[in-house]
């Protein structure tokens, strides 16, 4: 009898540790990483909902450092995300808004017409990212709900003006103006490391007075040649050839690029030098002018408008909501 209690204690005690190691197990699986509302976001739904971010983090970073840092990111970009999502659905389910499953069928469809390709090529491509059939369709959902409570809380907020677009069209430029290859000239005055004032400002002087005579129309090679003191560019003018952007020094190429081509520099100091710099060539802009690019600066401006607008909303929406991020 005493034998068969001790058997049962055991298998009790037994019991009780495999519970309660289960619990704790559960526990850490089922970690809250969130809390928006009285809806807990668990680290289990982060983790499957950032899978196939995870998945090509493993794939093509080597050190198990640069990954750790990477997937942290990740996962901190991600739970942002699922934060908005969630004020969102709470927002919509206020207001009696839903998706149905034909409206996801249609948007599908339309995303598989927009690439070129069939449904079932579309959704193959899907699985192949790490996200299934369903997950997919859950995105879907998200992305048609946010568009139709941007239908009716944001979108009246949104004008784009024509100065919006040209502002645009102007920073596009400047953009891609760092990509674009540029052929340089420039004439470079050595000022001496141990130079008196008077020197100095003699050289400057000098520099300013071939900027001005460039400016008028002096042949800025013949200039080059006469006065410039880098050997290896004075015989050709001042020609340097067509650079690729990172080419030249950082400080020299800030002004290659503000120049428009023909324009004359300002005399700048560079090390032990003044320099002035003129823009002779430079690579075709892909964006054509401004009327050329006009229908797309407007999509452009209106999008980046919405997102601002959106923002704003969300923003309100989590001033008036209790949220508690614990990862």
């Amino acid at each position: 009898m005493i034998v068969h209690r001790r058997f049962l204690l055991a298998g009790i005690i037994s019991l009780i540790l495999w519970i309660s190691a289960s619990s704790s197990q559960a526990a850490v699986i089922e970690r809250v990483v969130a809390v928006v509302g009285d809806h807990p976001i668990l680290m289990s739904e982060l983790r499957q909902r950032a899978r196939p971010f995870l998945l090509e983090i493993h794939s093509k970073i080597p050190t198990e450092a640069q990954r750790a840092a990477a997937e942290s990111e990740t996962l901190r970009q991600m739970l942002q995300r699922m934060i908005d999502d969630q004020l969102e659905a709470q927002a919509a389910a206020k207001m009696r808004i839903r998706v149905e499953a034909e409206e996801i069928d249609k948007a599908i469809a339309r995303l598989a017409r927009m690439q070129d390709t069939t449904v079932q090529e579309l959704l193959s491509e899907v699985l192949r990212s790490g996200m299934t059939a369903q997950e997919y369709r859950n995105e879907i959902r998200r992305q048609l709900l946010e568009g139709k409570l941007l239908e009716l809380r944001v979108k009246g907020q949104v004008r784009i003006t024509e100065e919006d677009m040209r502002a645009l069209y102007h920073r596009l430029a400047r953009e891609e103006r760092r990509t674009l290859g540029y052929a340089p000239q420039w004439i470079v005055l050595r000022i001496p490391p141990d130079a008196s004032a008077e020197v100095k400002a003699q050289r400057r002087a000098l520099a300013d007075e071939i900027a001005r005579e460039a400016r008028t129309g002096k042949d800025f090679s013949q200039l080059a040649r006469r006065y410039s003191d880098d050997s290896t560019s004075r015989q050709q003018g001042g020609h340097l050839g067509m650079r690729k952007p990172g080419e030249l020094e950082v400080a020299i190429e800030r002004v290659a690029i503000a120049l428009e081509v023909g324009e004359v520099s300002a005399p700048f100091r560079f090390a032990d030098a003044l320099i002035v710099m003129r823009v002779v060539e430079r690579e075709q802009s892909r964006l054509g002018t401004y009327e050329q690019a006009r229908n797309q600066l407007a999509q452009r401006v209106y999008a980046e408008k919405l997102e601002t607008a959106k923002r704003r909303w969300l923003d309100n929406l989590k001033r008036s909501t209790h949220i508690d991020v614990r990862l």
